[in-house]
């Protein structure tokens, strides 16, 4: 792929730490190649590797930005994004596009990508990679696999590539990546989550997987990193599950207050059962808007949602009670535990529905390309 300053208006972006020297090298094609602007981050990479960053800094249309310390990838990207909105020289960039340094994307497929964000029409580009080949580190492909799989389930987005750098973004939405939290590699995954949930859509397209050395020049910490990523892919089940607590006191507490006071003076049956339902009543009606406000941040009108969400609650009450007459049919076991296992069991697949249906809004639109 060729081309020249009037065909891209987008800003390329690495992040570097301890970079190579043939990352200079690399700086040098982009612009060649047409990328109008490069705007390098030493994220307080170690003194020697400083004539490097004295080196990309002397090229004209090349920038650094440095940190004194090193602060995380997530942090050195918003530095940059930051320097793109304010510096005046690149006010007619229409976007930017994240490479990384250790020289893992091909010139070609940065070009591809920055010329889709201008196009991207308000979209997230991403560069996804062929994970399946036999030259990708087993490390990244188990991580990449299972990230991508526990994104699907918790988020309800399928993509094929969560963890790659090469993204692009369009202009408007810098402010927006600026405010999100992180500051090392868990911004990355950050990102697409709340892309999820502000219905941002994506747009993939297929890039060379390139690894040197097994990928011995990444940064990414195997085990701290990857425990960070999945802490944050689970944020939204934790929130989820302190939604489903709250309302859990909340029910067994109005359950008490109902059987010992307000309905004291019924019989036992009708005791039971009035306090029964206005507790379930008062629990769901707080759950509901917990998850519709803070779990799942619907933007479907509240009526149409609460319409599903109790057509939900009313399958869900009922599963639970045949499920429960079910299993004391099959198995000796106490009800209290059945009850607790077929109730897990359909919280799970609550959330899934709640996620897909419920409170699903406009399904934001996305699409691949070759």
């Amino acid at each position: 792929m060729s081309g020249n300053a009037e065909q891209y208006k987008c800003a390329v972006i690495i992040p570097a730490l301890n970079p190579e020297p043939e990352l200079t090298a690399y700086v040098r094609e982009l612009l060649a190649r047409g990328i109008p602007a490069v705007v390098v981050v030493d994220d307080g990479s170690r003194a020697d590797t400083r004539p490097i960053f004295d080196e990309i800094a002397s090229v004209p249309n090349a920038y650094v930005c440095r940190h004194t310390v090193n602060r995380g990838k997530g942090c050195a990207l918003k530095t940059a994004y930051r320097f793109v909105l304010d510096e005046p020289a690149l006010a007619g960039m229409q976007g930017v596009v994240t490479a990384d340094a250790d020289g893992q994307h091909d010139a070609d497929d940065v070009l591809r990508v920055a010329e889709m964000t201008q196009a991207s029409a308000g979209r997230i580009v991403l560069g996804t990679r062929n994970l399946r080949l036999s030259n990708v580190p087993p490390r990244s492909k188990l991580g990449n696999r299972l990230t991508s799989f526990a994104f699907y389930l918790l988020y309800g987005a399928k993509l094929e590539d969560t963890q790659t750098g090469l993204r692009g973004f369009p202009r408007d939405l810098l402010e927006w990546c600026i405010g999100i939290n992180g500051d090392r590699f868990e911004y990355e995954m950050n990102v697409l989550i709340r892309a999820v949930r502000d219905r941002v859509p994506f747009c993939e397209t297929r890039i060379r997987t390139i690894y040197y050395n097994n990928n011995a020049g990444s940064h990414l910490h195997a085990g701290r990193d990857t425990w960070r990523v999945f802490l944050i892919l689970m944020s939204g089940l934790g929130m989820y599950t302190v939604a489903a607590a709250v309302s859990a006191v909340i029910d067994v507490g109005m359950f008490w207050v109902s059987y010992r006071f307000l309905f004291a003076g019924l019989g036992t049956a009708a005791c039971y059962l009035a306090s029964t339902v206005l507790a379930r009543v008062l629990s769901s009606a707080v759950n509901f808007t917990l998850n519709r406000r803070y779990v799942f941040k619907s933007e479907r009108g509240k009526f149409d949602s609460a319409v599903r969400y109790y057509s939900l609650w009313l399958t869900q009450m009922m599963a639970s009670y045949l499920g429960l007459l079910g299993l004391q049919a099959l198995l000796p076991v106490p009800a209290v535990i059945l009850k607790a296992c077929v109730d897990i069991i359909l919280a799970v697949a609550s959330y899934q529905i709640q996620m897909r249906w419920v409170f699903r809004g406009e399904k934001a639109e996305s699409k691949k390309e070759s």
